[in-house]
C-alpha cells in the first residue's frame, strides 16, 4: 500500500481522504497492524491497477481535491485502449503508458513502461507515431509477434 501511495506521490492525509479513512488508519495499513476491508480494500486495488498502468496525478489536477484526484486515477485504471485487439491474430499485448519518444526523420524509438520498473522499446516509423498519436503519457499497447523467441543466461550455473 505504501509504495502505491508513494508512487502516486500523495501523503497519509491525502490518501486516507481518496480511501475515505483517517490519516492513522491508512498509517495501521502500512505498518501492517491493520488490514483494509470493504470499501477501501477495493479502491486500493483499483488504485494499484492506475500505478501498475504508469498513472501519475498530473499538476493541473488540484491535489486537494479528492473527488477530482480520484476520478482522474478510476478513469486511468479503467482506460481502454481503443484498438479493437480481438482483431489481431498476435496473443502477446502488453498494455502500458510511453515513458519516451525519441522521433527521428523516418524512425521513431519508442519504450513503454508495462509495469513499474519494466519497459519494452519499439522502433516504428515516425509516420506511424504521429498516425497514433503517441506522446510521453499516452497509453499504448505492445503487441509482439515473434516466430523466434531467444533466451541467455548470466553465466554458467552447476
Amino acid at each position: 500500500m505504501r509504495r502505491v501511495r508513494l508512487a502516486l506521490g500523495l501523503t497519509q492525509r491525502e490518501f486516507a481522504e481518496l480511501l475515505g479513512s483517517h490519516t492513522m488508519t491508512v498509517s495501521r495499513w502500512e505498518r501492517g497492524t491493520a488490514v483494509p476491508n470493504g470499501h477501501p480494500a477495493r479502491l486500493l486495488a483499483v488504485l494499484e491497477l492506475a500505478v501498475q498502468r504508469g498513472t501519475h496525478i498530473p499538476t493541473t489536477i488540484d491535489r486537494t481535491d479528492p473527488v477530482r484526484v480520484l476520478s482522474h486515477l478510476l478513469t486511468k485504471a479503467y482506460a481502454e485502449p481503443d484498438l479493437d485487439l480481438s482483431l489481431l491474430s498476435a496473443t502477446n499485448r502488453l498494455a502500458g503508458v510511453v515513458v519516451q519518444l525519441a522521433r527521428g526523420d523516418i524512425m521513431s524509438k519508442v519504450v513503454v513502461e508495462i509495469a513499474p520498473g519494466v519497459r519494452m522499446a519499439g522502433v516504428i516509423t515516425t509516420d506511424s507515431t504521429d498516425r497514433l498519436k503517441l506522446q510521453v503519457g499516452s497509453h499504448a499497447v505492445a503487441v509482439i509477434k515473434a516466430t523466434e523467441v531467444m533466451f541467455a543466461t548470466g553465466g554458467t550455473r552447476t
